[in-house]
């Protein structure tokens, strides 16, 4: 009984080391990065869900390098009598080498606007974000994307108002050409 289980276990083992040393990198393992690069070279997307909320955004981002984008963006969040408006300019790096799909990391800066019923008051800002972008379909030119991130304003002159404003990116929904 115990050589029986003595050989049973040296198969055992015998055949994980062959499979073991035998193995071959898949796809994902390749030194090649982990995203096939993308057809397309732009970007232009806008969040459907936020109109429903008065709050609207729209995105143009275009390839530089295989691993770079630059862009423009611009969104209002309109509350009762209170509104709020942004137009700006941004950079991301996609780290796994394949820009406009997969993990990003971006810089922003731009011109913030809010007002109420009785005054107005913009200011400049510049911050990160974070984010995650997919493109998707046979031709991988549906865009889905989401992030978050953080801007500081500079100037402006109101108190009330934050120094530090949320990035969001709930879910953009537009095409890759």
């Amino acid at each position: 009984m115990v050589r029986t289980c003595l050989s049973r276990a040296a198969i055992v083992v015998a055949v994980s080391a062959a499979a073991v040393m035998n193995a071959t990198p898949t796809a994902a393992q390749t030194q090649e990065g982990t995203k096939p690069p993308v057809p397309h070279e732009q970007v232009i997307s806008a969040n459907p869900f936020g109109l429903v909320l008065r709050w609207w955004n729209v995105e143009f981002e275009r390839k530089i390098t295989p691993s770079t984008t630059w862009g423009v963006s611009g969104s209002f969040l309109g509350v009762d009598d209170v509104g709020f408006a942004s137009l700006n300019g941004l950079w991301r790096y996609y780290p796994q080498g394949a820009a406009l799909t997969g993990v990003y990391l971006g810089a922003r800066a731009g011109v913030y606007r809010g007002s109420d019923a009785d005054e107005a008051h913009s200011a400049f800002g510049a911050g990160f974000e974070i984010g995650y972008s997919w493109l998707l379909g046979s031709r991988r030119n549906v865009g889905l994307s989401l992030g978050v991130g953080l801007t500081r304003r500079f100037g402006g002159g109101e108190d009330d108002w934050p120094g530090v404003l949320p990035t969001v990116r709930l879910l953009n929904v537009g095409i890759a050409f």
